[in-house]
């Protein structure tokens, strides 16, 4: 007879892989609302510049920075600053796209021409006050080459969409328009939990396979402690299939990323219940063997397929993502684990390397 706590405790860790693996497709459905209003040399500057990658805010820059206020001031009123600034005020200028030609400043619009050096740390800033009218003509883009959400904001003044819409100056029949996220904090939040979601979605199949696994073991085995070596070892492979046909069917994007880089977590999380199991066996052979060649394995076939981009995105993602993620896998593969005499296989304090990637 299995205990009803047990039961519940594996139908919980069930539901929580599946909500997770949800999760991407939610933070996709989120809806952001953006707006378009006709930009004129009485739009506020600021506002242009927050929402137009062609134009950088010093305003924004120095509020944040103080030590960068001296250098803007001194360019603000004299043209230029050429000379030696603090490491902060580096930093700060340093985020500044070299390219960018135009910035914002007290309200003005200026020509900007900047410079920054790390060894001495200096920089050299002009700023030339220029006005709307030749700012609008070299930052806007011609609507019609927009996407069609962008022209769908100019047309009815906002647009409600669950992806990420071009932001900035566009130009329709000698009008500018200026399309930007009516709440920015809407923005953030779809981009946190889209990035949340993708990481920790592969670790929502590990759950979602050990907690299929575990329901099966009890099923076949009935018993308190269901859980062998066999069932422990196969949830590796079965998330990593698992992955491969979610991402069959709904994927899309580069194959090796998908196939390879992205089930990585989810590969590792479920190596968390095969870890409990053998801290309960006390197989710590097993243990350290796994615990070896999976990371091998993970590295290097991301290297081989994607070089070192692969090689470091597997350690930052793969192993550290899947690692937090198994965390949660390991108490339930030890309290789970069957004793040695209900284990229909053999002692897993004895399988080798070898046994262990046959498994």
């Amino acid at each position: 007879m299995v205990p009803l706590k047990r039961l519940a405790a594996v139908v919980a860790l069930l539901l929580v892989g599946v909500l997770i693996t949800q999760s991407f497709s939610v933070a996709g459905e989120l809806q952001t609302t953006y707006v378009s209003e006709e930009a004129t040399a009485e739009t506020a500057p600021e506002l242009v510049a927050a929402h137009d990658s062609d134009i950088v805010s010093l305003s924004r820059h120095v509020n944040g920075t103080p030590q960068l206020e001296a250098p803007v001031e001194t360019a603000a009123e004299t043209g230029t600053f050429d000379g030696q600034i603090e490491s902060e005020a580096y930093m700060a200028l340093s985020d500044i796209n070299e390219d960018t030609e135009f910035a914002v400043y007290g309200g003005q619009y200026y020509r900007l021409s900047l410079t920054v050096s790390g060894d001495p740390v200096s920089a050299t800033l002009r700023l030339s006050p220029t006005d709307w009218e030749t700012v609008s003509q070299a930052a806007t883009e011609p609507a019609a080459n927009a996407s069609a959400n962008v022209q769908a904001a100019i047309d009815d003044g906002s647009v409600d969409v669950g992806s990420f819409v071009d932001q900035g100056l566009f130009s329709r029949g000698g009008t500018s328009y200026l399309v930007y996220p009516e709440n920015i904090g809407a923005v953030y939040g779809k981009f946190f939990s889209a990035i949340g979601a993708y990481l920790f979605n592969p670790v929502g199949w590990a759950y979602t396979i050990a907690g299929i696994g575990l329901l099966v073991a009890f099923r076949s085995r009935g018993t308190a402690r269901p859980l062998d070596q066999r069932t422990a070892l196969a949830v590796i492979p079965g998330t990593l299939l698992a992955l491969w046909l979610a991402t069959t069917l709904t994927g899309s994007g580069s194959l090796s990323m998908r196939y390879v880089l992205t089930p990585a977590s989810g590969v590792v999380a479920a190596f968390g219940l095969f870890a409990g199991f053998c801290l309960r066996r006390r197989a710590w052979k097993s243990l350290v063997a796994g615990s070896v060649i999976l990371p091998i394995v993970v590295i290097g076939a991301n290297a081989l397929l994607l070089g070192a981009f692969g090689a470091i995105f597997s350690v930052l993602f793969g192993l550290f993502i899947g690692g937090v993620g198994s965390l949660l896998l390991v108490p339930y593969g030890y309290v789970f684990a069957a004793d040695p005499d209900e284990t229909v296989s053999s002692d897993v304090g004895a399988v080798t390397a070898a046994e262990l990637i046959d498994d």
